[in-house]
């Protein structure tokens, strides 16, 4: 199975028509994709329990089809994200800090024991042996990133179901999830190692997310594209051919 593409809900993904890369390979989707998308995806991942309920009674009333599995926490792969070779204390593994301005304790959190939908679904598509693995609107950054050219970052809350049932209302993105998604994403690229990863975003997002660039600079098979370069993979256009983007 060459082509898997893992569907994020960041909201860079509005200006990508998703009908586009239906029938290119697998499409993994994430919590309340159906909601908007109820034909696009084959397997949707939920963690959390209140969504994967809704994902159930969805698929009970019909608004997805019987044949799309849904995974929940108990049976997306069990990774922790740490390999054997990891040093003890590796830097991209742990945050302190704290989610609150006022708040003067810092938290300390392991981002191996972490388990978020995205990077389930994407360690997902890898156990069922896709070759090639699109990371699609893995935002990572907040909602009004690419209308900021002055070197500011947004920490709008990024997702296009905020304050919606089963997303709890936040005016600002989680400050440690940047960090979580970059260390999970670089442990998955090293693990697969013979596979292909294309991280899939608008360019200015591509261009400003160099938390994620200082994490896989060295990795061989991570690579990023623009949404155009995901439109070239739809069109049929060879993935070898395409001029992916390393950092």
């Amino acid at each position: 199975m060459p082509n898997a593409f893992v569907i994020g809900n960041g909201e860079s993904r509005k200006i990508f028509n998703l009908n586009l890369i239906k029938g290119k390979g697998t499409i993994y989707g994430c919590n309340a994709i159906y909601r908007d998308h109820p034909h696009i995806c084959d397997k949707i991942v939920a963690v959390n329990d209140d969504m994967f309920s809704e994902l159930q009674q969805a698929k009970d009333k019909m608004l997805i089809p019987g044949h799309v599995q849904i995974y929940n926490r108990h049976t997306v792969p069990q990774w922790n994200y740490v390999l054997p070779n990891d040093p003890r204390s590796d830097a991209n593994r742990f945050w302190t800090g704290s989610t609150k301005k006022d708040d003067k304790q810092s938290k300390r959190l392991d981002f191996s024991k972490a388990k978020g939908s995205g990077c389930s679904a994407l360690l997902l598509a890898c156990e069922q042996g896709h070759d090639n693995i699109f990371i699609v609107a893995f935002d990572m950054v907040g909602a009004q990133q690419w209308m900021i050219r002055d070197g500011g970052i947004s920490t709008q809350q990024n997702n296009l179901y905020k304050d919606t049932k089963n997303y709890p209302p936040r005016s600002s993105m989680k400050a440690y999830l940047k960090f979580e998604w970059r260390y999970q994403l670089k442990q998955i690229a090293k693990k697969y190692a013979n596979k292909n990863f294309f991280y899939i975003n608008r360019t200015e997002i591509l261009e400003s997310n160099y938390w994620l660039h200082s994490a896989t600079e060295n990795l061989k098979n991570f690579r990023y594209g623009s949404y155009a370069d995901l439109k070239r993979v739809a069109d049929g256009v060879a993935i070898k051919s395409i001029r992916w983007k390393s950092y």
